[in-house]
């Protein structure tokens, strides 16, 4: 069974499809000059006015240009099998890694609870215990946040809400929720051009917002330190979201903004459900502007530039 699941593989079936057309050519041409040798000699017997004047090129090459259209067909079906393939095998590893997040929120909240109603906890570590279980919570929140935003988003069943605002006040209150959510230690640092005016949907940018947070954080070893800086930039406003953290391999950054794609490196354990990038390109592109990722390498930290069209008229100078 061992050898049928290789052969399944897209890349041994497309070198076993290579050579098997490969031996069709050969075949054809071998059959064709064989024949074509027969049909002379026939014809210098009985017919010789049937004869042309050379070789009849031009039946081989209608038969090899059919063979060249068979295996482009073949390649146009091999690219969509592999995409297939890669999508089942993310799609199931994302289905592994949801199963993951939501029963681990579920479980500290199931364990305090019964704690509580057990032990009866003196009211200082019964208020810990309610903190505990808000914030897992808010995280069970945010993930089913997160599943029907991209579910929208995928399906293009989302009708957006954009009103100007003054995005610099927006930016400021979003960030300063976000803010009380840092790990010990961490820290925050805003430069906001004051004054900048977007048309945005709230709750998609929120979103968008809180992956890039959670993003900085989760891949920020120890405390984090995240700055975010809003400036103008002609007719748009530029947006650079910075961490200090692990960073970004140069043959990731291309990727990262795919559904399902996660960062993996050896030894790491990292939580998520590779759907946050995704979000956010999806959200930044419906606002009609961009998203761009620059990192140094390892341990370099990373920077998400986004720029956003002004509103226009809308912009004080």
């Amino acid at each position: 069974m061992r050898w049928l699941r290789k052969l399944a593989n897209p890349l041994f079936a497309l070198i076993g499809i290579q050579v098997i057309w490969g031996l069709f050519v050969f075949y054809w041409i071998y059959w064709f000059v064989g024949r074509h040798k027969e049909f002379r000699e026939l014809a210098l017997r009985y017919r010789p006015e049937l004869l042309g004047r050379g070789f009849d090129w031009m039946v081989l090459v209608e038969g090899l240009i059919l063979l060249v259209l068979i295996l482009a067909g073949v390649y146009a079906l091999f690219i969509f099998w592999r995409r297939q393939s890669n999508l089942y095998r993310e799609q199931k590893e994302f289905i592994s890694q949801v199963t993951h997040e939501l029963k681990s929120p579920l479980a500290s909240i199931k364990l305090h609870l019964e704690t509580i109603r057990l032990r009866k906890p003196p009211p200082d570590k019964l208020e810990r215990f309610l903190d505990t279980m808000l914030e897992d919570t808010e995280r069970l929140d945010n993930l089913i946040s997160n599943f029907l935003m991209a579910a929208k988003l995928e399906q293009k069943l989302r009708t957006t809400q954009q009103t100007v605002v003054d995005f610099s006040a927006f930016l400021v209150r979003s960030l300063e929720r976000l803010e009380q959510h840092l790990p010990e230690g961490g820290n925050l640092t805003l430069r906001i051009d004051e004054g900048i005016r977007a048309a945005i949907d709230a709750d998609a940018m929120e979103t968008a917002l809180r992956n890039l947070f959670e993003n900085a954080v989760l891949y920020s070893p120890g405390a984090p330190d995240i700055r975010v800086a809003l400036t103008r930039s002609g007719n748009d406003c530029i947006l650079t979201f910075s961490d200090q953290g692990v960073g970004i391999d140069p043959h990731d950054i291309k990727k990262i903004f795919k559904m399902f794609y996660r960062v993996r490196r050896p030894g790491e354990t990292i939580r998520g459900t590779g759907l946050g990038l995704w979000i956010v390109k999806s959200v930044i592109r419906e606002h009609g502007g961009r998203v761009a990722v620059s990192s140094r390498g390892n341990g370099m930290g990373t920077t998400f530039t986004i720029t956003l069209p002004l509103a226009r008229g809308g912009d004080r100078q």
